[in-house]
């Protein structure tokens, strides 16, 4: 019985080359792209991974409307399984772009956790002093070495401003961490 197929297989493979040759060839292809594919993925969170890890991104963010004061994060510090807790401000502050105010979004950079990724120039070192983002830069024509200045026109009478403001030269293009989306593709 088995060796009655195995001569119908043989023969009908004979009698059908052209057929059998483009169902061997469709199904390599096929493979070949599954594979291709499959690999791709791997390197691409490998390759995530890898920058998320040298960047020490952060695992858990806590955020407070209110903000959170030192006590805080010392409470989260002395729970069990953290390792490193940083505070970070934010702010959306007002800058001039071609003639106009336009809003845009500034944090305070961390020192041990959500390490910027410099591009180009080099982190800032005196207060004076701001790294940007490539969309800033494409944004607004400015380039590392150039100066910006902005204002917090919402603060409320007798509120302290988070960021000084005035005048700041750029000292860096960076990239967030955690904030890695290309607008422009890969």
């Amino acid at each position: 019985m088995k060796n009655a197929l195995t001569k119908d297989i043989f023969r009908t493979i004979g009698k059908e080359r052209k057929r059998f040759l483009s169902i061997l060839l469709i199904t390599a292809l096929g493979v070949t792209m599954l594979t291709g594919l499959k690999a791709a993925c791997d390197d691409l969170r490998y390759s995530a991974d890898a920058l998320y890890d040298e960047q020490h991104l952060f695992d858990i963010q806590v955020s407070s409307t209110l903000g959170l004061d030192e006590n805080d994060i010392q409470a989260l510090q002395e729970m069990e399984d953290v390792s490193v807790v940083e505070g970070e401000y934010s702010k959306s502050v007002y800058t001039e772009i071609d003639g106009s105010q336009e809003e845009v979004e500034i944090h305070t950079l961390g020192k041990e956790i959500n390490i910027p990724y410099v591009l180009d120039g080099e982190l800032p070192q005196s207060a004076d002093e701001i790294a940007v983002n490539g969309s800033y830069l494409q944004d607004t024509g400015k380039k590392v070495g150039d100066t910006l200045t902005f204002t917090e026109e919402d603060l409320e009478e007798g509120e302290d401003p988070v960021f000084q403001t005035g005048e700041y030269t750029i000292t860096a293009e960076i990239l967030n961490p955690f904030d890695v989306n290309n607008p422009e593709g890969s």
